[in-house]
């Protein structure tokens, strides 16, 4: 949304919005409200919601605009050659990393994974192969020791918003430059985030299972199970410094004492809030007062898939 925002708000208002379909949700199938949608009629700027960018009937219509420049942000649908050539400059995507970087669907997980120190956005031409037109412009962001996804996330896409608005600005009238290649021997692949990368492997170092916490903070939560059980997300945590190796297996309770300290495959990470489904976040202190958690008890391996 801040990319739409700031090219309407910025007098370069696009000549339609293509956005995803009604989705309608709760007890009384309430259409859902698409804040996308609000600012274009606000603006006067017409509408297409398709199922399917490939569908014919949306093709006619998207043609019917006659659009020089297609500008994609988070769409979610792949996009095939009949709808690329629609308009007469291609289309252009605004992508949440330093291309070639993290070409894919998770560019924002994979960074806080990989304990990157820098990331970015990338305003690339749109090609038939996943992320990798040319680069036209780009723009850096040093991530925090802490940064989550949700937090990240905001940033990029406040920053993609600008990088996108200057550099239509600074093009105006005049062709698309042509960018310049990415360099296919430092490309780096991340895929759709899945339920189950959530899931807290307690044989990893503490620093894994710090930037797990971080980087699915929102969805699909960093998710462990009780000594005994029970799931529970696990929404801040920290590898605890000068806590080394331990003896005991990892997953095992360490210490109950500000926090709940677990012995991992390598250092100790020290869980500080935790939220069971469809209950409030509590701070580990609130957490224990009604719930035993025993020194020594292992936490228990997630179910099996079936």
């Amino acid at each position: 949304m801040p990319s739409f925002r700031a090219l309407v708000e910025g007098g370069l208002a696009p000549c339609g919005l293509v956005t995803a379909p009604p989705r309608r949700a709760g007890r009384g199938r309430k259409e859902l409200e698409n804040e996308l949608v609000t600012i274009a009629e606000a603006a006067g700027i017409p509408v297409l919601r398709p199922e399917r960018a490939d569908d014919p009937s949306f093709l006619k219509e998207f043609a019917a605009w006659q659009p020089e420049l297609g500008v994609v942000v988070a769409y979610g649908q792949i996009l095939r050659r009949e709808l690329l050539e629609i308009a007469r400059e291609g289309f252009i995507n605004v992508h949440g990393s330093l291309l070639p970087r993290w070409r894919g669907a998770s560019p924002v997980q994979a960074a806080i994974l990989a304990g990157d120190e820098v990331s970015g956005v990338s305003v690339q031409r749109v090609v038939e192969a996943l992320d990798a037109g040319a680069v036209l412009a780009e723009r850096s962001v040093a991530l925090s020791p802490r940064e989550r996804a949700d937090e990240l996330f905001t940033r990029l896409s406040e920053l993609g918003a600008a990088c996108l608005h200057d550099f239509l600005t600074a093009v105006g009238d005049g062709p698309l430059p042509a960018g310049e290649d990415q360099d296919e021997d430092r490309v780096t692949i991340c895929r759709k985030i899945r339920r189950l990368e959530g899931e807290v492997d307690w044989k990893q170092s503490s620093q894994q299972i710090d930037r797990l916490v971080r980087a699915m903070y929102g969805w699909p939560w960093a998710q462990a199970w009780l000594p005994g059980g029970q799931a529970v997300r696990i929404l801040a945590g920290e590898a605890v410094p000068g806590e080394g190796a331990s003896a005991a297996a990892p997953g095992t309770v360490l210490s109950i004492e500000g926090g709940v300290h677990v012995a991992c495959g390598q250092g100790v990470f020290r869980i500080d809030q935790l939220q069971r489904t469809g209950k409030a976040a509590l701070s580990a202190q609130e957490f224990l007062r009604g719930t035993a958690i025993e020194v020594g008890a292992p936490f228990a391996p997630p179910p099996p898939v079936t």
